[in-house]
């Protein structure tokens, strides 16, 4: 139960329907924020101060970038015991990266595991043949348009700004099958209802059959409500994050959200061709958002979140955009890979809408942070 409730608390922050991919939960808690790996954990040897809200997320990114599982070198229930050898094996090969990035690159993180492995136990060292012969630089270099242009284009495939501005709250219910569990293999339905108010109220409600979790924006911070009662509130990163996507009219301020914009490629996207915009946020790792260059639709959001063994990415893709009946396109189908990028690196988990009310009547008090009832459930 303790994997489907952390998996489904992580897919709720994720649900950013309109734009957002924030994801808020984490699985070591709020309790790790501020400390360091060895402080939380036991028999931290390689990875000393690393910041403890990062080490789960580390360990998923070699598992994906090694294609190695956690009991190759953990002992299920005890990750602390030392009893098998790839463990130390392991912890040299990790030393090596770290001591390679500081020593050769001015301690910039350019090597990671994924750097030789690329998903296999066994690196290759032997280059597969025939070589393909080096393409010359081309003497033209693609022209595209500008970023100005391309986010121009986007708003008025959404309706355009007078339309967006004039819808001021959204009420948006929809369904999702949520993988759970180990690995993900048990797939729970719920469904979801998230409520939005300008200029930045959001609340998510998940409701499954046998219990229901929620999370919001309160307009100065975010929060998140376990199926027990328990509130808590994300690390700082999420936080920013959060607080970002909590923008009501994020796809008009798209040049005051990011510090920097820059259109780097004509990328392919599930069989669409589309401008890839490279977007800083202050504070933050670079995003990546790309428009189709038919539509001028967002269909991708592409983040990662920093750890000790590199950038763990995550992606959002955005279909089936229609009316909602005021005049502004949304997407009805919302699919997230992985599910959650802070407890595995497998799986995808898609949001089918089914209505979406543009300035439906919201009281602002649903959005406000609730009062946690873990005193309560422990008496």
């Amino acid at each position: 139960m303790r994997n489907s409730r952390v998996c489904l608390k992580a897919i709720g922050f994720a649900a950013g329907l309109i734009f957002g991919a924030t994801l808020l939960a984490h699985a070591q808690g709020p309790a790790a924020e501020g400390k360091t790996a060895e402080q939380v954990y036991k028999n931290i040897k390689v990875l000393t101060g690393t910041p403890a809200s990062q080490l789960n997320q580390a360990m998923h990114l070699i598992e994906g970038a090694t294609g190695m599982n956690c009991t190759v070198c953990h002992v299920e229930g005890q990750f602390d015991k030392d009893d098998k050898a790839p463990k130390a094996t392991a912890r040299k090969m990790m030393q090596m990266v770290m001591d390679l990035n500081k020593n050769s690159f001015d301690g910039k993180q350019v090597v990671t595991c994924y750097t030789c492995h690329h998903g296999s136990p066994v690196p290759s060292a032997v280059p597969m043949v025939p070589v393909p012969t080096p393409v010359e630089e081309l003497e033209t270099k693609e022209t595209f348009p500008s970023v100005d242009q391309i986010l121009a284009r986007y708003t008025a495939a959404l309706g355009g700004e007078q339309a967006v501005r004039k819808v001021t709250s959204r009420v948006i219910t929809g369904t999702q099958f949520i993988p759970t569990g180990p690995g993900g293999g048990t797939l729970v339905p719920a469904t979801i209802e998230r409520d939005q108010k300008a200029p930045n109220l959001v609340v998510n409600i998940y409701r499954t059959p046998t219990y229901t979790i929620s999370d919001g924006f309160d307009g100065t911070q975010a929060w998140a409500q376990d199926m027990r009662g328990r509130v808590t509130q994300p690390m700082t990163i999420d936080q920013g994050r959060a607080k970002r996507d909590a923008d009501f009219y994020l796809p008009l301020d798209l040049k005051q959200t990011y510090s920097k914009m820059e259109v780097r490629e004509v990328a392919s996207v599930n069989g669409h061709e589309a401008y890839e915009v490279v977007a800083t946020p202050q504070g933050d790792t670079e995003e990546r958002l790309y428009f189709d260059v038919v539509t001028g639709l967002l269909i991708r959001r592409q983040s990662a979140l920093p750890t000790q063994a590199g950038l763990s990415p995550s992606h959002v893709d955005y279909d089936d955009y229609r009316d909602t009946g005021s005049g502004v396109k949304f997407p009805y189908t919302i699919t997230m890979s992985p599910v959650n990028p802070r407890t595995v690196l497998s799986g995808t988990a898609t949001i089918y809408v089914t209505k979406v009310e543009d300035n439906a009547p919201v009281d602002s008090s649903k959005f406000a942070k609730p009062e946690s009832k873990a005193a309560a459930a422990a008496q």
